[in-house]
């Protein structure tokens, strides 16, 4: 009996170590996402600011979130190229490139839908390496 316990015990722990939830990102299309996550991108795109740096951030639930780049985003005749995250102890962090391989027609927009694995204090963006700041955060 006892040794059954144990091994209880032992494939419990196995199993709750195992299933911890890790940072996770994709690409999504605006067909795909909520009716609140499009009215915010429809406001990005009908409002008259200025130009900015074309870098969005939807806040959909406390660890799901939304990153929207528009072609204000990239400089020249760059495209939309990679994206990483990474976390630390009490922040998240968004790298993202631009690429110089741009064949063909280049995409209008990316949005990627971001799921966390936990709440976090801060929040933070690069850009091709340097630390840039979100144009539009909404919740």
């Amino acid at each position: 009996m006892r040794r059954f316990l144990i091994l209880i015990l032992v494939m419990g722990s196995i199993l709750t170590g195992c299933g911890k939830e890790e940072v996770s990102f994709s690409e999504v299309s605006i067909d795909k996402v909520k009716k609140d996550v499009k009215d915010f991108i429809m406001h990005i795109e009908t409002s008259e600011s200025d130009k900015g740096n074309g870098i969005y951030m939807f806040n959909d639930s406390e660890k799901v979130r939304y990153l929207y780049l528009t072609q204000d985003f990239l400089e020249g005749e760059n495209g939309f190229g990679s994206l990483d995250i990474k976390v630390d102890d009490n922040s998240w962090n968004i790298y993202l490139n631009e690429s110089s391989d741009v064949e063909g027609i280049e995409d209008e927009y990316k949005l990627y839908k971001i799921k966390l694995n936990e709440e976090f204090e801060y929040g933070r963006v690069f850009k091709n390496g340097e630390e840039t700041h979100f144009q539009t955060i909404g919740a």
